[in-house]
């Protein structure tokens, strides 16, 4: 039974958010979680505690509360773009570098490529199999988004077979920051990079099928390398990201 002092109490609080959380992130996205009176006696906590907790999770994007008929609160989930959105502000705060960056970005994918190389996952290996089978039947490097499109497409197949699901967060934030800046754009416009790039993928590729890191990591090694050779050293040491 709620009371009239527990909205003056943070462990009272505290508690209702944690249980709060705990049941969005048990529900799928768009599942009802309940009505105010459903939940508020669920949680035994007074109207102002309930409307404090469910705003906290508002913020968090972790569930919507909806008015009208079936009104009450939904479990939600957090929009990736949002977490980089804060990410990049952090970095922005803390001045990140594109070189920064791109260091994190490699010794991320090093991780990526070691874990993918031992995944026993026949289905992601198989996937993987008929992407590298399609780009080798492909020729349109000349196109900049068909060549972005197909790059995620190659990190994806990867990071399916690390089966890491904070690499993939941690890769997809590092990337998404080295990929937008001006001078990656720059060497992505260029064809040469392209049809390099694109090679890269398919050797690593069949490195990681083989399990053998050694050799996929070499190859990632000899591309961020290749990489920086070629990024002005301003742009290297410019802030990389913007909010």
């Amino acid at each position: 039974m709620s009371t009239s002092s527990d909205q003056s109490s943070a462990p009272v609080l505290k508690t209702a958010v944690h249980r709060l959380r705990e049941l969005a992130l048990a529900a799928r996205p768009g599942d009802f979680l309940g009505s105010e009176e459903e939940l508020r006696d669920l949680l035994g906590v007074s109207r102002p505690t309930y409307r404090q907790a469910v705003r906290m999770l508002e913020q968090d994007q972790l569930l919507t509360k909806r008015m009208g008929p079936r009104g009450g609160c939904y479990a939600s989930r957090p929009d990736p773009n949002t977490v980089s959105r804060w990410a990049a502000l952090y970095l922005q705060i803390e001045q990140a570098t594109l070189h920064d960056l791109m260091d994190t970005s490699h010794a991320l994918q090093q991780h990526a490529l070691t874990a993918a190389c031992g995944s026993a996952d026949e289905d992601a290996r198989e996937s993987l199999r008929q992407f590298l089978h399609q780009l080798g039947g492909e020729s349109r490097l000349e196109d900049p988004l068909w060549f972005l499109a197909r790059e995620r497409a190659f990190e994806q197949h990867i990071l399916a077979l690390a089966g890491n699901p904070a690499l993939r967060l941690f890769f997809q934030i590092a990337r998404k920051f080295v990929d937008e800046s001006p001078a990656s754009q720059a060497l992505i416009a260029n064809p040469a990079m392209r049809r390099l790039r694109a090679s890269a993928w398919i050797r690593i590729g069949e490195a990681v099928l083989a399990g053998a890191p050694g050799e996929a990591i070499e190859i990632s090694r000899q591309q961020h390398n290749a990489f920086i050779a070629l990024v002005p050293g301003e742009a290297l040491r410019s802030t990389a990201v913007h909010a």
